[in-house]
């Protein structure tokens, strides 16, 4: 596509108000496009901007597909641009997974799927792999889930199905690799059975589907006119794949990112997607925004001198005419406690008298570390919330509600079948499920449809209450065309007598009781305002589509923006935010960063990037801090001031010598074991594992760990924070 197909209004375009390099990526259409927008340079604006340029021009806004990373991002980009251009509705904008879902809802068929498939989360794929181990014997390794989890789901972001992963396990001989191929094999035989699809599943099947329907994939190259993808250093093989296939044809493409705040490698995001995109397209357009909106000076100075350490970039640094600002504030302190009290008395101080808490946010590496400033923000009165914990809908009562609904659209799905069979009781316990499951292994049908056979093995007693709860899941399959969404869950809740049972709970523990009685009330709700939501887009709102849309959110999706409150969250999730005020909590080598003194130069490249955009969220003003010593598992550890505060200059450092005024604590002699080569030991951040080798000796000495996760990293000996077990 070029300018000459696009009806330019320079009227229109005046009004976008783009400075001169935002104008010229808005403009360009030409060939394939990569823009490099450094944070808060106003990506967004210049995205809005190109794609109401084109919707404007007279492109159906219905063949224009825009892709960006959370539900709130794509929602905000497609009013954004219906603002501008009020024809431009019916804008493709969503997630990669939303994309993915709404593809295999249309191809359903070719996915091998019935049309009411279930999409597992993390927690429905954790109890199938559990379910998949037992069968297969390797009940023992349950306590490896999250490792097999992470296992399948890299696999399939790398476009490995199971009958090929293992293929190659088989000849690569490795009996660990054979096991965890064999579980992949099996629970992704499990989840077809189960009419379930994962994540990984929601970006690999339209991936597999394009590539053997040659039909389908030549439509599709001809129905999107202009594709753009936002945050690309964030895409993973299968992301990148799928982007590259829909738009071979036409090379209409802009790609939207920056190397410097790709945060995500370790959930499968590879960074060579950006960096190697020239290459990838010979004839691509680089086109970079540096004039920062959000920052001062000061801040992004300090942020420039860190990442200008890394080597895996495109060379860019970023300017503002914001002015100079407030210096970048250093806190040193002596603990944990010492870290929490400070900063909440700086919050304290700061809204004495506005009591605009809104403005502020504290970072941390890990969820471990909120606790004490909770505790310190209480202490002094301060409103805060957290971001991240268990969310709404990963409740347990959230869950068994939502479960009933799933078995009722789709009563294949195993997991939920399990879930809620027995809720309230129905004298179905754990030994008869695991027995009817046995069952229906032999009998080579779903859970569901072995419930169905005469022959069950169960008690006449156990089979009066299978039949009574088919009997409530038919009825309200039946019902689902007359009711209201919102008015079936309330029925649901009370014909089922799951909100009885709550209810009975109440005389061991009110104050529980009513909480989960509340947190269901408020799922009604929630399910009421999707239906006027649905209303207002003229769109039809179904059970099924509800649960979709729960299913594909994420923790920033449900945040609130109008909270007058002090945000605490992992940097990882404060990536596409802003705040007046940061903190950036823990910075000490071994914490953050996590993988202090590991050999492995990509993870600390990474961690690297993540202190980068922790650093370029604050508009005014930036306080980092670290703690001499850390708490971790009932001990005290010395630690040694990250090497970002260093890279920062905000201290006075030589390589030779470090300065009076910095505090490097020496490691106290303990009475305990001599780590060796063989000895297990326990790490607060990655849990148990075996010391594999003592590399040096001395002050320098390092230790090498393989831990029971199946990572191995090297740390510092003086100062890596482990326990002798």
């Amino acid at each position: 596509m070029d300018l000459t197909e696009i009806n330019l209004d320079h009227e229109f375009i005046k009004k976008l108000a783009l400075n001169e390099k935002q104008l010229e990526a808005a403009l360009y259409f030409n060939s394939p496009l990569l823009i490099i927008a450094g944070a808060g340079t106003g990506k967004t604006k210049t995205l809005i901007s190109k794609l109401a340029i084109l919707a404007n021009g007279g492109v159906p806004a219905s063949r224009i597909l825009a892709i960006t990373f959370t539900n709130k991002a794509a929602e905000e980009m497609r009013t954004r641009v219906v603002k501008l251009v009020p024809d431009a509705y019916g804008l493709w904008c969503s997630t990669f997974h939303s994309f993915g879902a709404k593809f295999l809802r249309m191809h359903y068929k070719e996915a091998k799927l019935n049309k009411d498939f279930a999409i597992y989360d993390e927690d429905d794929q954790k109890k199938l792999l559990n379910l998949v181990m037992k069968d297969l014997g390797f009940e023992k390794d349950k306590n490896k889930a999250s490792v097999y989890l992470s296992i399948i789901s890299r696999a399939k972001d790398d476009l490995m199905d199971s009958e090929s992963y293992l293929l190659n396990a088989r000849i690569n001989g490795n009996p660990e690799r054979i096991k965890a191929a064999q579980i992949y094999f099996e629970y992704q035989k499990r989840l077809s059975e189960s009419n379930a699809v994962d994540f990984g599943d929601l970006i690999s099947k339209p991936v597999e589907i394009l590539k053997s329907n040659l039909d389908l994939l030549n439509y599709y190259q001809n129905y999107f006119r202009y594709i753009l993808v936002d945050e690309y250093q964030d895409t993973n093989r299968a992301q990148y794949m799928l982007v590259k296939i829909l738009s071979e044809k036409t090379r209409d493409l802009c790609v939207v990112g920056d190397p410097d705040q790709s945060i995500y490698g370790w959930r499968g995001a590879d960074i060579k997607n950006i960096l190697q995109f020239e290459a990838d397209f010979k004839d691509a357009k680089v086109i970079a925004l540096e004039q920062n909106y959000r920052s001062t000076s000061t801040i992004l100075d300090a942020a420039n001198r860190v990442i200008k350490n890394n080597k895996k970039r495109k060379e860019k640094n970023l300017w503002t005419e914001n002015g100079v600002g407030e210096k970048v504030e250093l806190l040193e302190t002596a603990n944990e406690i010492d870290e929490a009290e400070r900063i909440a008395r700086i919050i304290k101080t700061k809204t004495a008298e506005t009591q605009n808490y809104s403005q502020i946010a504290v970072f941390y590496r890990t969820n471990a570390q909120s606790r004490n400033f909770e505790e310190a923000l209480r202490k002094y009165r301060i409103p805060y919330r957290l971001i991240g914990t268990v969310r709404f809908y990963e409740r347990k009562e959230i869950k068994d509600a939502l479960a009933y609904l799933r078995v009722i659209i789709n009563p294949r799905d195993t997991v939920s079948l399990m879930r809620i069979i027995n809720l309230p009781a129905r004298g179905i316990g754990d030994k008869t499920i695991e027995k009817i499951n046995e069952f229906s292994r032999i009998k080579g049908v779903p859970f569901f449809d072995a419930l169905l056979l005469d022959e069950l093995p169960v008690s006449e007693g156990v089979k009066k209450g299978i039949e009574e709860f088919i009997n409530l899941i038919k009825e309200f399959k039946e019902n689902l065309q007359n009711l209201k969404p919102h008015n079936l869950l309330e029925n649901l809740l009370l014909k089922s007598g799951y909100w009885q049972m709550i209810e009975d709970e109440a005389e061991k523990d009110k104050e529980t009781a009513f909480m989960r009685l509340s947190n269901l009330q408020e799922l009604v709700n929630a399910v009421e305002q999707f239906e006027q939501d649905c209303k207002a887009k003229n769109e039809p709102a179904t059970i099924s589509k509800y649960l979709e849309e729960v299913s594909l959110q994420s923790d920033i999706d449900n945040m609130k923006e109008d909270s007058n409150t002090v945000t605490l969250m992992t940097l990882h999730l404060a990536k596409g935010l802003e705040f007046d005020t940061v903190f950036i909590t823990g910075l000490e080598e071994g914490l953050f960063p996590i993988n202090a003194a590991n050999s492995d130069e990509e993870d600390m490249e990474e961690e690297r990037r993540l202190c980068y955009v922790g650093m370029t969220r604050a508009r005014k003003k930036l306080y980092l801090s670290w703690a001499e010593t850390r708490r971790l598992f009932g001990k005290t550890y010395p630690n040694m001031m990250s090497r970002f505060i260093i890279e920062a200059n905000l201290v006075n450092y030589s390589k030779n010598k470090a300065p009076d005024d910095i505090k490097i604590i020496e490691a106290k002699t303990l009475s305990k074991p001599k780590p060796m080569s063989g000895r297990k030991v326990i790490h607060p951040i990655f849990g148990k594992g075996t010391v594999v080798e003592i590399i040096g000796s001395g002050e320098f000495a390092k230790i090498k760990i393989k831990f029971d996760n199946g990572s191995v990293h090297t740390f510092m000996l003086k100062f890596a924070p482990i326990e002798i077990l």
